[in-house]
Parts: structure tokens; sequence; C-alpha cells
């Protein structure tokens, strides 16, 4: 039975999911307002014709593209030979995906849904020596499961503090000549039972005992979460107004097919052909002053809904804090507002990093547990990227140019390597090279500033 708290939320995870995805999903929400006069088939006809312009998608593909730009790095330590650790980093889920893709769709479903729940499993067969599990390829790998699908989950406090994941219910499905099949699997930290169903019919039950004492799952947040199992999606907001702008344009496509296509009104008995030159035969009996005439939509309506769609995008923007890379500025801005604006940017997406490489540690962790190693002596490190040069470049490099320029006149070594080291870290992309020019500058000896004669 799904949880209140699944229950609650399901109409918003479906909506994100839509908003994301696009395409039948989306006009299968049934979000355009339908005319007080319209049919249920014009308004099918309708949704057809309406094109959509995907922000969610635009604006979590941008947060991944930044996150991703540079791919953490990570240190295996004493675990570096290890045969089913480096097979997780090249095949994370048994389905070819390396664990890097794999940690992407994970922030990509976090960011829709606020949260994302990541399983280490391992297959239940039981080999007779670590070298049988090698050769049997018996080890360890990942499933995600979004909101959706977990239909169920507690946290319990421990006697040490910290709140223990105790009971987890999750379900896949999954389409098969017999029918559609659902895998509901409900965990606590004794016993898994597995039921399956084929068509809505039970097909088979199944219970075995727990082999690791633990749930080996844990939530991904998109950000810091104050209610266990739930967080912040970063469509919140932004896929209502996505669907505000859906609305827009199918009145926009509406009212342009009425200006290419003008309404003609006529008197019931008269004749009239269409096209260049058509023909109207008026009813002997019309009433004078009774003549056809054409309907044409108000061009300056149309100026209207473009300005809104424009004004509905930047307040997305916004939202997202992506105006300085989502949008072309026609109105000159300040540079400490734009500085701000990317300041805020960069806030924002070192906070998804920092989550990542906490759901790495937690996963690794539970890997470690399945394999029996104590993982606080394996020296095991993974770093994701802190700092996001979201900056001006033209106009950073067009500063330190004057800046360089003003300090020949200045009889300081020490501004001159500032101003150097400043222009590497906006000319350079890779760190180790920033690095190495830092390192190379700094050993350039500073120059002591004469001392002034004392005057009493």
């Amino acid at each position: 039975m799904p949880s209140k708290i699944y229950q609650q939320n399901l109409d918003d995870w479906k909506l994100f999911q839509a908003a994301y995805k696009g395409g039948r999903e989306w006009r299968e929400m049934n979000l355009l307002y339908q005319y007080l006069s319209e049919t249920v088939s014009q308004l099918d006809k309708r949704k057809l014709q309406t094109p959509l312009e995907n922000h969610a998608e635009g604006v979590i593909s941008t947060y991944s593209g930044f996150i991703w730009r540079d791919p953490p790095k990570r240190n295996l330590g004493r675990l570096d030979n290890n045969a089913a650790l480096n097979a997780i980093l090249t095949d994370a889920d048994r389905e070819g995906t390396p664990f890097n893709d794999f940690m992407k769709q994970v922030f990509i479903w976090g960011s829709v849904f606020g949260v994302v729940w990541v399983m280490v499993d391992k297959p239940s067969y039981e080999a007779r020596t670590k070298a049988d599990e090698i050769s049997l390829n018996v080890r360890p790998y990942l499933r995600f499961y979004t909101p959706l699908d977990v239909l169920d989950f507690e946290f319990t406090p421990s006697l040490t503090g910290e709140y223990e994941l105790t009971w987890l219910e999750v379900q896949e499905q999954y389409s098969s000549r017999e029918g559609e099949v659902k895998l509901v699997r409900q965990w606590t930290k004794e016993r898994i039972v597995a039921t399956k169903t084929i068509a809505g019919k039970t097909a088979e039950t199944k219970t075995i005992t727990n082999p690791l004492g633990r749930i080996p799952a844990t939530p991904h947040y998109n950000k810091k979460s104050l209610v266990r199992g739930l967080s912040t999606s970063d469509l919140q907001d932004i896929a209502g107004m996505q669907i505000s702008i859906y609305n827009d344009l199918s009145e926009l496509t509406q009212m342009i097919r009425g200006s290419n296509h003008k309404t003609l009104v006529k008197n019931k008995h008269d004749e009239a052909s269409t096209g260049a030159g058509g023909v109207i035969i008026m009813d002997p009996d019309t009433l004078p002053g009774k003549t056809p005439y054409l309907l044409t939509a108000d061009a300056t309506a149309l100026t209207g809904l473009l300005n809104s769609i424009d004004k509905k995008t930047e307040m997305i923007n916004r939202m997202a804090h992506l105006t300085p890379v989502r949008t072309y500025r026609k109105q000159i801005i300040s540079a400490v507002a734009m500085e701000t604006e990317f300041q805020i940017l960069n806030t924002l997406l070192a906070e998804k990093a920092a989550q990542l490489q906490l759901t790495e540690y937690r996963l690794f962790n539970i890997f470690c547990a399945w394999e029996g190693i104590d993982a606080s002596k394996t020296d095991y490190e993974v770093i994701y990227p802190s700092r996001f040069e979201l900056r001006d470049k033209q106009a950073d490099l067009t500063f330190i140019k004057a800046a360089r320029e003003v300090a020949t006149f200045i009889n300081s070594v020490t501004l001159q390597r500032e101003l150097n080291k400043q222009f590497a870290r906006v000319a350079l992309i890779d760190d180790d090279l920033i690095e190495k020019v830092d390192r190379e500058l700094n050993k350039i000896k500073v120059a002591v500033p004469p001392t002034l004669p004392h005057t009493g």
C-alpha cells in the first residue's frame, strides 16, 4: 500500500516528469485550458497543433552541462586493483553504463523529482570463494528508483543519533508477452520479500534473508533536505510557468491561423466561393445593409502574446538563476550585477556537486559492506568540482589587461604576479594547468620595497 507521502506528492512528481520529458507524456497531462464551447475532439486536435517550448529540460540540461563539464576525480586508494569496484566504474548497472554516466542520470532525475533512491544490490548466488565470484562475475551493481517507484520508506533513529533506513518498498515494471509485469520488493534489515504480479494477478512471492543486515540504499537529494526522503525539485515553480507559456503558444497558434484564414460571415442562403477572386451571390431576399464581411484577428493581440511569452521566459531564467547564460541582454547591466548573478549560480551548482559527492561516499560504504571491506581503511577519495568559472571572460581579460598596463608603473613584483595568476585563471580551463602556472609564478622572488629614510 503506497504511503501517505507517496499519495500526497504523486501528482506533482508526474507533472515534473512530464515537464522534463515533453512529447506525448506532456500532452497526456491535459494542461491546455478548454474553451467554453470546445468539444473534446477539438481540444485533442488543438493539443497536436500546439508546440512546447521545453524550459524544464533546458534548465536541467544546463545545470548538468556545468556539473559534468569536468568529471569528478577519484582516488581508489587501496582498492585500486579491486575487480568488483573497477567493474562498477566501467559498468555500474549491469547494462553497460559507466559509473560517471550513471551518476549523471542520478543527478538529472534528482533535479526533476527532488530526490531519487540509489540501491547497491548483489546477486544472491553464493560462491565458495572470492575467486569464484570474480570468475562468475558475481558482484554488486547499482539501480536507481524515482519517487514514483518508491512506495514507502521509514527512517529510525539509532542509539548514536543517526537516522537509519529500516523499511523500503520499491516497484519495478516492465512489459512481457504474458502482460504487464510488476515486481514489488520490501526491504527490512532482516529480510527481503519479493512479490511478482503478471497482468494484475500474483504469480510468485519469495522471502529471503537479508545477507547484509542493512538496507543497501540511500536517497540522493537535489538539495539538502529538512525532511528525510524528500527534497525540492528544480521544477517546483518552473513547471507551472511552462504550463502558462504552453497555453499562450496555443492561443498564438490559433490567432495566426485566424489571421491567415479569415472567417467569412454571410447570410444563410448566400452562395460564396473561396480563393483568389472568389464570388459571393447574395440571396435576393437579403435585407439592405446585411452584406457579407470578413473577421480578421487583432494583430495587436499577437504582439501582446509574444511579449507575454518573453516576460515569462525571463521569469523562468530568474527562477533558475540562469539569466546570465540563457538570455541575450539588450539592456546594459553593471558588471557588479552580472558578477552577483554568476556567484548565485556558482553557489547553486556547488551545492548540487556536494550532494553528488556525499551520495557517492554513501554508495561506496554500501559497496564495502557487500564486499566485507572496512571502508575507513581504504583511503578512497572522490572530489567533485566545487568552483564553476561562470564569468564574462572577455570583460575579465579587458580588465586584467588594463590593470597590468597600470601595474608597470608600480614597483611591485607581488602585484604583477597576482595579476598574471588572475590572467591564467581566466584564460585556462584545466585546473591542473592553472595550478602548474601558479607554482611557476610563486618561484619569482618578491622584491622588497626600499625603506624610506626616517624624517623625525
